[in-house]
């Protein structure tokens, strides 16, 4: 009986501890080796703010591997994001406009460095123009553009002929070989749902 006692009191006094801890907020000791711990980003979901910081932080991350060239490196980023974004979702309509623009915009980027009205016939132009647009599409994150765009292209459902024809043999050296007529296997099980009246 007295061990009875004993455990009831026991479980009282952890009872009053605990609650009055809680209506103080969960207080800690002052003392910490390292200092007062301060938050870094102080934002809540959603925030503007905070999207503003993390597209500055991913920026900045890609821009280091870049040539620091400003234009080049919006053409960049614009084809990356597009790239990564209709990777995950395929069968989205605005996700695959987003692509065929900003790899459109990629590619005029790079004819308009190697100026050579049809690269089909690249033997009657310019190979300093050429080597010079190589190499300004050559950065470690130019790079990493060709391979988002690569697994972009490789889920099917954007064509050639999404394409203006005299920037599509330029699209097809970013494109990887996944740039086929062939409709996306992902998205023909939505397509079929969505055609067929309930």
């Amino acid at each position: 009986m007295s061990r009875f006692i004993l455990f009831t009191c026991m479980a009282f006094v952890t009872a009053f501890v605990g609650v009055s801890w809680a209506l103080r907020g969960f207080p800690t000791t002052s003392y910490s080796p390292i200092g007062e711990l301060k938050p870094t980003l102080t934002a809540t979901f959603g925030d503007e703010s905070a999207k503003a910081y993390e597209r500055k932080a991913w920026e900045a991350e890609h821009t280091a591997m870049s040539d620091k060239d400003p234009k080049l490196d919006a053409l960049r980023m614009d084809a990356l994001q597009a790239g990564t974004a209709y990777a995950m979702s395929p069968c989205d309509r605005t996700m695959k406009a987003n692509l065929i623009a900003a790899t459109s915009a990629y590619a005029r980027g790079y004819m308009k460095i190697y100026d050579c009205p049809n690269p089909a016939m690249g033997m009657f132009c310019s190979e300093q123009k050429r080597d010079q647009a190589n190499a300004a599409y050559s950065t470690p994150l130019d790079v990493r553009v060709k391979a988002a765009l690569a697994e972009a292209f490789e889920q099917k459902g954007v064509v050639e002929e999404d394409f203006p024809e005299d920037i599509r043999f330029a699209v097809l050296a970013f494109a990887g070989p996944g740039l086929w007529s062939d409709p996306s296997p992902v998205c023909l099980p939505r397509q079929r749902m969505t055609a067929s009246p309930r």
